[in-house]
């Protein structure tokens, strides 16, 4: 069940590269203890959601149409 919401929020391959991303960021910037990086792995973060709500909403609105 967790895994199904995780898989669904990731299903846009640009927010999942975009997340594998901050994660490596993430975690190189805690192995340096750098807190300007740790701030641009959850920007990052942030952009890939942005992307994946406004391209999911684009689809469902489609999809809604059709139907």
């Amino acid at each position: 069940m967790l895994c199904e919401k995780i898989c669904s929020v990731h299903k846009n391959p640009i927010n999942c590269i975009l997340h594998l991303i901050a994660v490596i960021i993430a975690i190189y910037a805690l192995w340096n203890h750098s807190v300007n990086l740790i701030i641009v792995a959850i920007a990052i973060a942030i952009v890939g959601h942005v992307i994946q709500y406004f391209t999911v909403n684009k689809v469902e609105k489609k999809t809604k149409k059709k139907k």
